[in-house]
């Protein structure tokens, strides 16, 4: 066994550990109402105060033994997937540092201190997206890093400007913020969870191997701006910003919901699942419910790891393969595949007593009865019934009966590995939403609605997607013009990944051949460096002319020559 595998192992267990130990503080400090809060002095500039702060309240321990969970499963699930890997020691250790840096940004309640999580994420998230180091990844690598850079730059913006304040803390905000500064902080947000117009990396970045998917797009990268959010909603609500909220985030879940409609890479599929749910957890935030968005944050990350985790199985089975029309049979020849993808797809959809159902109907609950504008709430119900329509559209695809797969078949059903590694993500895809809204969340949720308008709501969202699958399935669609183009934009995701790739480019690649045209093969070069040369070259030689003629010396033509120079320069 190489270093790499013993390293994955000793930490899958300790991470394990750490999980538990977390979950029960977390428990306890709801229960008790206790939270701790450490900090020590690092510099202090006049009245500013610079300290390192770390908080470990009721939300920051449940996150921190969540995140601890999902890494510990995908470490070992990573013995698995990347089997005869050469370089898998680096792999881990930039998986190690890839999780350390989430820590940090949890537990840290300052925007100083936060910025070694935060630039610690994008930096490990950059180097993981380009691990295979072909075109296509190095390509994703760059989008990402830099969509992320912007937020990167709003951060440091938003620093500057809270030196005002004399404090950089923002546990407890006692002031109200200047409403630029919320703005920033906003944006930092949004190109974190992708929201748009940042949406097009989420999807490039499934470059990366799948266990790094898997703890990427569940509980780690794409969740630390909504965590951030979380952190600043009252201030948010304050500062009368949560209508950007809504309105971004209603139309990222909405378009992301098109998009895995239409997509074929499995993948990408759930990649565009994980925005749209992000965009509902934003959502959430907009109307000032952050308690319901952390705990659909929490309840997303136990099914969706485990839903990456069972795709990665299908993917390397189907000998890397990830188009899902290239998948078939896997309900008859992976049983216990088929039942781990199908209850993690319904935990996905909202289905009753499963994890996202919990989380999912109390917000569908609250956005019909908060004073919301219209327009938004039909949105929220079209990516609701647009997330049934995606979830059944996998399950037809991958676990049907029909086969379309080659006559000699390497699937086979979950080995002993996978089965350990995603085996407790699977309960918590069950039960973590039942045990955290009757024993965890200290928030009421009570409901106003009446047993018909309850039903409406899961109603909208069954019949929504079956209507939307069943159009999907429809063969005589005219291939007209603009139906295709539709098509085509709304699997791109509204062009987005054209927007944020080929146009931003193209203007500097313009302006890089304007000079070049200019500068170095136009009159600037003539007049310039090679004219000067051409001059140079001239004067010299009729030097050695006037040096080697018998009836003019040498010295009167330089004389004469110079005097004039002279003379030309007065």
């Amino acid at each position: 066994m190489s270093v790499g595998f013993k390293l994955f192992s000793a930490m899958s267990s300790g991470l394990l550990i750490l999980s538990a130990v977390s979950f029960t503080g977390g428990v306890a400090s709801v229960a008790y109402s206790y939270s701790l809060i450490l900090e020590w002095e690092v510099l202090s500039l006049g009245s500013s105060l610079i300290s390192m702060s770390l908080v470990f309240d009721w939300m920051s321990l449940i996150f921190l033994g969540s995140v601890c969970l999902i890494s510990g499963a995908v470490m070992k699930y990573s013995a698995y997937y990347m089997e005869g890997e050469v370089n898998f020691l680096r792999f881990s250790l930039i998986l190690i540092m890839f999780v350390v840096s989430m820590w940090l940004l949890i537990i840290c309640p300052n925007m100083v201190s936060l910025l070694l999580g935060w630039d610690g994420l994008g930096l490990t998230s950059y180097a993981l997206v380009i691990y295979y180091q072909n075109e296509l990844s190095c390509n994703a690598g760059m989008l990402t890093v830099l969509s992320n850079r912007v937020g990167d730059v709003a951060i440091l913006l938003s620093i500057a400007l809270m030196f005002s304040e004399g404090s950089w803390d923002f546990y407890n905000v006692v002031c109200s913020l200047d409403s630029g500064l919320v703005f920033l902080v906003i944006l930092a947000g949004f190109t974190k969870s992708a929201q748009m117009p940042f949406s097009a990396w989420l999807p490039a970045a499934m470059a990366a191997p799948t266990p790094v998917s898997a703890l990427v797009h569940s509980s780690t990268l794409v969740t630390a701006g909504v965590y951030l959010l979380i952190r600043f909603s009252e201030v948010i609500q304050k500062s009368e910003l949560g209508w950007v909220l809504l309105g971004v985030s209603s139309l990222t879940m909405f378009m992301a919901g098109l998009g895995a409609v239409f997509e074929s890479d499995l993948k990408k599929v759930v990649a565009l699942s994980t925005l749209s749910q992000l965009g509902l957890m934003v959502m959430i935030l907009g109307g000032g419910m952050k308690e319901l968005a952390f705990f659909h944050l929490i309840t997303h990350a136990m099914f969706k790891s485990s839903l990456f985790m069972c795709v990665g199985f299908m993917i390397h089975s189907s000998r890397s393969a990830q188009d899902g029309r290239q998948m078939s049979s896997f309900g008859l020849s992976s049983p216990s595949l088929g039942v781990m993808l199908g209850a993690t797809n319904l935990a996905l959809c909202g289905f009753p007593f499963l994890a996202g159902f919990y989380s999912k109907d109390a917000v569908l609950e609250y956005a019909q009865l908060s004073n919301m504008n219209m327009s938004f709430i039909c949105l929220i119900m079209a990516g609701t019934s647009l997330t049934v329509a995606y979830s059944f559209r996998v399950l037809y695809l991958s676990v049907s009966g029909a086969s379309v797969m080659s006559s000699v078949s390497s699937v086979s059903d979950l080995n002993a590995t996978v089965v350990k590694s995603v085996a407790g993500l699977f309960m918590a895809s069950l039960l973590s939403g039942f045990l955290m809204y009757w024993v965890v969340l200290p928030v009421e949720t009570p409901s106003y609605l009446s047993g018909a308008q309850k039903y409406a709501i899961a109603l909208v969202s069954l019949v929504g997607g079956a209507s939307a699958y069943s159009v999907m399935q429809l063969k005589g669609v005219s291939p007209a013009k603009g139906v295709k183009m539709a098509e085509l934009g709304m699997s791109s995701m509204w062009f987005l990944s054209v927007l944020s790739s080929k146009v931003p480019v193209r203007w500097p690649v313009v302006a890089g051949l304007t000079g070049v045209k200019v500068v170095d093969s136009g009159w600037f070069e003539y007049y310039g460096g090679q004219g000067g040369q051409a001059l140079s070259v001239s004067l010299s030689s009729v030097f050695q002319q006037g040096q080697v003629s018998l009836v003019v010396k040498g010295f009167m033509i330089t004389g004469f020559l110079s005097f004039g120079v002279l003379l030309l320069m007065a």
